[in-house]
């Protein structure tokens, strides 16, 4: 009787205990995609824009995107945006794979083992770039 009384104790205090243990595991940091982790900031295609135009075009065309991306950057709290602009190979490239830099959304991201960082210039300001080798269009049905 007693061993009964003693097992059927050590039951009622044992379910509480295993219970706040597997309250503790929760299910873990969620994994980051490059191409999500950042607000989409406008972007203008210069070089489209200004492909006949004289070359002062290109650059108040140039100047006119970091300032846009500067203020966007501004208000919403983020890192402001490198003046660079870098030629970069555009995420999921197998020139990207190789080099372990690439570019997406406008930025600069590196991969370092096994996660993704973001490059910064000698002000702290994140570095841009333009994709030089862009992913294969690919079209559903053909």
């Amino acid at each position: 009787m007693r061993k009964e009384v003693a097992i059927l104790a050590l039951l009622a205090c044992a379910s509480p205990a295993l219970a706040q243990l597997n309250a503790t595991h929760g299910t873990g940091p969620k994994r980051v995609d490059p191409r999500r982790n950042v607000p989409v900031l406008p972007q203008m295609d210069c070089e489209r824009l200004a492909a006949n135009a004289e070359r002062w075009v290109l650059d108040y065309c140039r100047e006119v995107d970091f300032s846009t991306q500067s203020n966007w950057a501004r208000l919403y709290g983020n890192p402001r945006p490198s003046r660079t602009v870098l030629d970069v190979p555009e995420l999921g490239t197998a020139e990207a794979r190789r080099t372990g830099v690439s570019c997406s959304e406008g930025r600069v991201i590196a991969k370092v083992g096994n996660a993704w960082v973001q490059p910064l210039d000698h002000e702290l300001n994140y570095l841009r770039c333009r994709p030089t080798v862009r992913r294969p269009g690919i079209s559903i049905g053909q």
